[in-house]
């Protein structure tokens, strides 16, 4: 079955390229989205990832395609925030403006721009490279970068099963969806404007030829010889290994009695700017985007909550003077007798 190359309508604002400006392509999205096969397909068009990529293996047996050096500092930008990969709770802006900030910052922009500073055409990918926006907008201001972002999407329910297969207590829908909705929602505002295309993973599983030049054509990227004999190898050879195993639509996400009403109303919307049914300025997708942005920023109070009992819970667990811990220790101390 052939794959039809569908309209453009995802594209917002392309710019044609500056040859005195890198073009840097983030690829954005939320944990266990696709990130990492969307960006493989970023490479097959010939996009740098650079030199020091992350081995393969654990929950990405396929590939992570970060590179090492965007990996540690988002591993910094982590600890400095306080925060870690399950948190839920939502940032203030205040927190990108401090001075352990201003200096992780500077340390990141002499790295990057050591890096790919001559690079013409490179990008990067890190699950909550959104989540921590200000952080990156201030790099890519700092570098002089022509930013066009990629947002991989997929299925919340899905997302949920795919992390319920490495932890199961985040792979729980409520929970996973609390962790969908602040990956995705609160700095989105920041992207907008900048060209970006939006791929959901299930299309571009079924049609990896033409999500891939629906997204060079939204990003103004070349399509030449060399990209079609990239997008072909990865059509054929690279998704060969990584199938998904659940495939949900939109419908069944709005229906689903479990879903968290924001995460469905914002994947639903993203999704139809992915299916080209949409644009991201597009009048309605604006009006019920603000209802989303604004029924999160309500939820703040209830978020930082639920992170402040999670880690109550897991001091307790830990804790060796913890009823659980003493019971254990009598146990143990019965079979060395």
């Amino acid at each position: 079955m052939s794959e039809a190359v569908p309209a453009p309508g995802s594209e917002v604002g392309i710019v044609q390229p500056d040859p005195n400006r890198s073009i840097v392509i983030p690829v954005l999205g939320a944990g266990r989205s696709g990130t990492s096969a969307m960006t493989r397909g970023l490479a097959a068009l010939g996009v740098d990832l650079g030199d020091q990529l992350r081995q393969a293996g654990g929950k990405n047996p396929t590939g992570f395609f970060e590179d090492k050096d965007v990996l540690a500092i988002s591993r910094r930008l982590k600890q400095t925030l306080g925060i870690r990969g399950h948190s839920v709770r939502l940032l203030d802006d205040s927190e990108f403006a401090t001075s352990d900030m201003t200096r992780l910052q500077a340390q990141a922009t002499r790295t990057l721009g050591q890096r790919f500073r001559d690079t013409p055409l490179w990008g990067y990918k890190y699950s909550r490279t959104l989540r921590t926006m200000p952080f990156w907008r201030a790099i890519h201001e700092a570098l002089d970068l022509d930013v066009r972002y990629v947002l991989a999407l997929r299925n919340p329910l899905s997302v949920a099963r795919s992390r319920g297969q490495i932890n199961p207590q985040r792979g729980r829908q409520v929970w996973s969806d609390m962790e969908w909705l602040v990956n995705v929602v609160p700095y989105f505002h920041l992207i907008v404007g900048r060209p970006c295309v939006v791929v959901d993973f299930d299309r571009l599983m079924r049609h990896p030829t033409a999500q891939l030049a629906r997204v060079a054509r939204g990003l103004g990227l070349p399509l030449g010889d060399a990209q079609q004999a990239g997008i072909h190898e990865y059509a054929t050879q690279f998704l060969k290994q990584d199938k998904p195993r659940t495939r949900f639509s939109r419908e069944d996400l709005l229906t689903d009695p479990s879903a968290n009403r924001w995460t469905a109303e914002g994947y639903s919307l993203l999704d139809q700017v992915a299916a080209d049914e949409l644009t991201l300025d597009s009048p309605e997708f604006v009006a019920r985007w603000a209802a989303v942005e604004q029924a999160v920023a309500d939820l703040r109070p209830f978020l930082a909550e639920f992170d402040h009992m999670r880690a109550q819970n897991a001091r307790a667990r830990w804790n060796p003077a913890s009823p659980v811990r003493e019971i254990q220790q009598i146990y143990r101390d019965l079979k060395a007798r």
